[in-house]
């Protein structure tokens, strides 16, 4: 039983390590397409965890943007 529960706690860390970085090395713009497909109702807190994550992505795609005049213009069109 002991090693039962112990292969399952590896293989759940092993799984949650493949997930982080295969989200940390997609590129943002996929990273932002597939954010949208999700639907992101913010009565939930899944809803409100996917726009968060999706403004973090918009604002890794503008990188220092943010004090240009256009800042505004840039995150319109994604």
């Amino acid at each position: 039983m002991e090693s039962l529960l112990q292969s399952f706690a590896v293989g759940l860390i092993v799984l949650s390590c493949t997930v982080f970085a295969a989200w940390r090395l997609t590129p943002a713009a996929a990273k932002l397409k597939m954010l949208n497909a999700l639907s992101a109702d913010a009565s939930h807190f899944w809803g409100r965890w996917v726009a968060r994550l999706r403004k973090s992505v918009r604002e890794e795609l503008t990188h220092g943007c943010g004090s240009c005049s256009q800042a505004k213009s840039h995150l319109r069109k994604r």
